[in-house]
């Protein structure tokens, strides 16, 4: 069993945390703690396997708390526990920047039966990457990049460079992007797996950081060289053509597609109807398999180049395995050293 830290200031969330974690198989809930003093200390007596923590605690203590961790060396996966509101947001994207591993939004009224279900729903999918991360670290003895080859032949003359991530991936983002150079010659999108309402911070924080620009997508825009563009929280992301022909963004709601909004898959599959032919492709940490089906698709119908990031770099190997595993992976490197490849492909 895995043992689970329940750090909340509301008895109320503690409890409906607690009675959502019971249910879910491999997990318990070991101690609970209603503020941040607390949560140390029982974390300096006890070992855990899991904390589910509100990261807005009434003390301020929550980022704090990983940031601690963090120094300690610690690596216990941290479920971030927030609301949408403006102030948590920014708290929340801290608290992901200093190695929380997913965000699960809590409702706002407890009469909202759909609200209510939603928020199970996402924490039993939290966990359950949380398990998924434990497989993984635990069977990973490989040393870092000791797989790979160089890639052979000059630079292609890409059109663009998607990214598809999800648990673990604002950590990522946060190392990669501003280790790209400040002229890359192409737009880059970025499908992450995240609640509605998170991504513009995020895309904000890591602009701060960054040589290229990096902004949250809007609908209708033209994707420009030398731009990131992460899509929209809980919103479908497509690659079109205007009427120019030049690449722009469709940002639109949909249905989720394999449960998931935004959909790397939908990303992916989109490149297929547009002129642009040589595209790079990377996939970097996440859950499950979403990217490997539009990448296969992609590579029917366009030329393209796929690096993962490698499992010991990972939060969860997940995505990138899944692509490996399909054989439609050319270059599996650490996340340090996909940058690097990136300029390398593109010749910049």
């Amino acid at each position: 069993m895995l043992n689970v830290l329940v750090v909340d200031d509301s008895a109320l969330m503690r409890k409906r945390m607690c009675d959502i974690i019971s249910f879910v198989p491999q997990f318990t809930v070991a101690d609970t703690a209603r503020d941040g003093k607390s949560a140390l200390e029982l974390l300096s007596h006890n070992r855990y396997d899991c904390i589910v923590m509100n990261v807005y605690l009434c003390d301020g203590s929550g980022v704090r708390i990983l940031k601690q961790l963090k120094s300690d060396g610690s690596r216990i996966p941290l479920i971030a526990i927030s609301t949408a509101v403006r102030e948590d947001r920014e708290v929340t994207i801290e608290a992901l920047e200093a190695g929380a591993v997913e965000v699960v939004v809590r409702p706002f009224r407890f009469s909202d039966s759909a609200w209510n279900e939603k928020f199970r729903r996402d924490l039993v999918n939290a966990l359950h990457a949380v398990a998924d991360g434990n497989r993984s670290h635990r069977t990973h003895f490989a040393a870092a990049g000791a797989e790979n080859n160089e890639s052979a032949g000059k630079a292609r003359r890409y059109s663009l460079v998607a990214i598809a991530c999800s648990t673990g991936g604002p950590q990522a983002l946060n190392q990669l992007i501003p280790m790209l150079p400040q002229h890359l010659g192409v737009p880059v999108v970025i499908v992450q797996h995240m609640p509605a309402g998170f991504t513009a911070s995020l895309a904000d924080r890591i602009d701060s950081e960054s040589r290229v620009a990096v902004r949250e997508a809007l609908d209708g825009e033209v994707l420009l060289p030398d731009c990131v563009y992460i899509a929209p929280g809980g919103r479908h992301f497509e690659v079109i053509e205007d009427r120019a022909g030049r690449l722009a963004a469709h940002v639109y709601d949909a249905p989720p597609v394999h449960n998931l909004r935004p959909c790397a898959d939908v990303m992916y599959e989109s490149l297929c109807k547009v002129r642009s032919d040589n595209i790079l492709c990377v996939v970097l940490t996440g859950m499950g398999s979403d990217g490997t089906e539009g990448i296969s698709r992609l590579r029917e119908c366009k030329h393209i180049y796929t690096i993962t990031q490698d499992e010991g770099s990972c939060v969860v190997y997940g995505m990138p395995r899944s692509v490996k595993d399909k054989g439609l992976s050319d270059k599996t490197v650490p996340i340090t050293e996909i940058a690097r490849v990136i300029s390398k492909e593109l010749g910049v």
